[in-house]
């Protein structure tokens, strides 16, 4: 069993990972280089691992210490916060990695306005924006992601938390010159016309959700195409008579190739309410706080405008 490590020791590897040369992070830490490298042997030891091998322009950090630069710089502004009793989060010092994986048709319209967002607030910053996929969930587990994205109710095991954070509205996109020349799309126009759709990994995967919906109506529904790339959905609803199901907020975010189309009334799409997903064990970390109630307040500002 491995004993409990010395956190100055994770100070050390931090600013190692931050200016990976044993001299400049001796200068940063105050510290004699003979003493930061006698901390990396600590380091080294623990983890097992090299953590970094010398090369011709310093430390090149190994698999695990890439690994662990994930997430170190959210675990040591946590720190801080207990040890200085002070839970309040200051983005502009905030340095590292933030990553999210976010469901394409809410990052399609979401995405640009959190860069600007979060690039002002906190420019030390690398912001990752990730599609969700199937492995989102176990990334959430390990904290390799902050936060995911996705419409609810969304099937996670009872160790996460799904908060909602807004509500979507989807309306029908089809091409500009698409034969359907009405404003809205009726129940029985659905026979008429294939449907796209876009493929959501432990969400619409048994089958396209407006498919299961008309199949309460009796109207059996052509599923061409069903994708997880967006752009390759758009370019088919574009270059086809296919439709597909569609954020309101994504449609306003295209082109004029395209035009929308409002739903029967009589039909009721599931699915409207955003939440952000995240593991109970890393809701109260300062880090996601601040992000959630960042992505908050764009989605806000997005679907008042």
């Amino acid at each position: 069993m491995k004993k409990d490590i010395d956190l100055n020791l994770l100070k050390v590897l931090s600013v190692l990972l931050e200016v990976k040369n044993t001299k400049k992070a001796a200068e940063i830490l105050c510290l004699s280089q003979p003493a930061v490298s006698r901390q990396l042997g600590r380091l080294r030891k623990h983890f097992d691992d090299e953590l970094f091998i010398r090369g011709a322009h310093g430390l090149k950090p190994t698999a695990k210490a890439q690994e662990l630069a994930v997430q170190l710089p959210a675990a040591m502004n946590m720190l801080h916060s207990v040890v200085s009793g002070n839970p309040a989060f200051d983005p502009k010092r905030y340095s590292g990695k933030l990553s999210i994986a976010i469901n394409g048709f809410i990052a399609q319209w979401l995405a640009p306005s959190l860069i600007m967002r979060i690039n002002q607030q906190a420019p030390n910053v690398e912001l990752h924006i990730l599609n969700w996929e199937h492995g989102s969930s176990a990334s959430l587990n390990d904290g390799k992601i902050h936060l995911g994205i996705n419409y609810s109710p969304y099937n996670l095991s009872s160790q996460f938390t799904q908060h909602k954070i807004g509500q979507d509205q989807f309306v029908f996109l089809c091409r500009k010159d698409h034969p359907l020349q009405a404003e809205t799309i009726y129940i029985d126009d659905f026979s008429q016309y294939p449907v796209a759709s876009f493929l959501i990994p432990n969400w619409n995967e048994e089958g396209a959700v407006v498919a299961q919906v008309l199949k309460r109506f009796n109207i059996d529904v052509q599923v061409p195409l069903r994708t997880n790339q967006l752009s390759i959905l758009l370019e088919a609803v574009k270059h086809t008579d296919m439709i597909t199901p569609c954020s309101r907020f994504t449609a306003q975010s295209l082109s004029d190739d395209y035009r929308t189309l409002e739903i029967d009334p009589r039909l009721t799409i599931p699915y409207s309410n955003m939440v952000s997903i995240m593991p109970h064990t890393h809701r109260s970390h300062p880090v996601n706080i601040w992000l959630e109630k960042q992505i908050c307040q764009c989605i806000e500002e997005i679907t008042k405008a």
